[in-house]
């Protein structure tokens, strides 16, 4: 050893970097997006919607690779609103196949609630959590 380890700081991981679940969280929950932006390419009425949910969770998915807290509370909201959309097709899809709500959309919609719900919980997982917090400090000084 060269020098103390107070020297260079060698307990603290480097705030700069990102930790794999940012990356992680990023890719599942824009999967999610486009797996519902599929469903609601057959559904008129909220077609629109959900495309500008997409496009609000890339964004969101960009920011928060950055560290963004404000892009993580979006990207969680959109999730919830994802949801909301697909939950009808998940539970309808399964108990009345046949109907509107088709089988195939129902397992699309179970993927795609799987994959955004483990996209938000490492979202706010501790190391994500750590780095957020270390890069809103990083821009406050």
């Amino acid at each position: 050893m060269t020098g103390s380890p107070d020297e260079d700081n060698w307990l603290e991981p480097d705030p700069a970097q990102r930790p794999g679940q940012i990356t992680a969280a990023a890719v599942l929950l824009v999967v999610s997006a486009f797996i519902g932006t599929t469903i609601a390419v057959n559904d008129p009425e909220l077609t629109q919607f959900v495309y500008l949910l997409l496009f609000v969770t890339i964004g969101a998915a960009i920011r928060i690779r950055r560290g963004g807290r404000t892009a993580c509370i979006t990207a969680s909201v959109t999730a919830v609103l994802f949801f909301l959309y697909l939950g009808p097709h998940a539970i309808r899809g399964l108990s009345d196949p046949g109907g509107v709500y088709q089988p195939e959309y129902a397992v699309r919609a179970i993927i795609a609630i799987v994959a955004s719900g483990t996209g938000v919980g490492l979202l706010y997982s501790a190391p994500s959590r750590a780095y957020v917090r270390a890069r809103r400090h990083q821009t406050v000084r």
